[in-house]
């Protein structure tokens, strides 16, 4: 948040330098031999070093860094609902199909920087239209109208479906299952669930999370609003509480 602000005020030269997302807009084009050179170098590899350990964390900067998601929290809980501790979840079908549109606009993305028209997705780029509103378009204005106001009925609505990155710590996710590489998750224990279902009602990434036991769900931001909702203790836990509280038993 504090380096969005920044740009906004012109304190800082360019809004790709922090972006996690310039591994593949300017990572990839440096791999084009017209374009040898590598913009942004920085940006690039704390992006790929973020996407490459969500293998083993997740995404948990969804959860906890993102400036985007954080900002989705704040505007949901200005609706009266997220007092309620419950949230808008859309019908299965539709969610498992918007569910497809982050991966979509992936692979749209790393076409255009190989065929060097990668501003065509600049000009949906939130971050670019957050950090220079003199240059906003008609394009971006769509992007923020989803993030701000379709956010504000729908928690991390761009976190759901939209974002690109988030496609990419996915991707990165399903090549450590396929690798069989531990990773930390979120746990239901079956012996102490009374199957209230809260844990679902209030995942803000509508993950069935009273079914699945186990989540190894890519879409989890480790939020662990499933383990403060849940009435049981140790009901749900993190890998990371389940060992430690192991090791105090022994």
């Amino acid at each position: 948040m504090i380096i969005i602000v920044l740009l906004i005020n012109g304190k800082l030269c360019s809004a790709h330098g922090f972006c996690p997302y310039s591994s593949v807009c300017f990572g990839i084009m440096s791999l084009n031999p017209g374009f040898a050179k590598l913009l942004y170098p920085i940006s690039v590899i704390i992006g790929l070093l973020i996407a490459v350990t969500s293998i083993l964390w997740g995404r948990r900067f969804c959860g906890y860094a993102c400036p985007f998601g954080t900002v989705q929290e704040i505007i949901y809980n200005l609706n009266p609902r997220s007092k309620k501790n419950r949230q808008l979840h859309l019908p299965v079908r539709l969610h498992k199909l918007l569910n497809g549109l982050k991966y979509i606009i992936m692979l749209i993305t790393i076409l255009a920087v190989f065929l060097s028209v990668q501003y065509i997705y600049m000009k949906f780029c939130p971050v670019l239209a957050v950090s220079h509103p003199q240059n906003i378009t008609i394009y971006s204005i769509a992007t923020l109208f989803v993030i701000f106001i379709v956010g504000y009925f729908i928690n991390r609505f761009w976190c759901r479906y939209l974002c690109p990155y988030a496609a990419l710590m996915n991707v990165f996710q399903y090549i450590g299952k396929l690798l069989h590489v531990k990773s930390n998750r979120i746990h239901a224990n079956e012996d102490l669930c009374v199957d209230c279902r809260l844990c679902s009602k209030c995942c803000p990434m509508q993950i069935v999370i009273h079914e699945e036991k186990q989540i190894e769900n890519v879409n989890c931001i480790f939020c662990l609003k499933c383990l403060q909702s849940c009435p049981i203790d140790n009901g749900i836990v993190l890998d990371t509480i389940k060992l430690k509280n192991k090791k105090t038993l022994d």
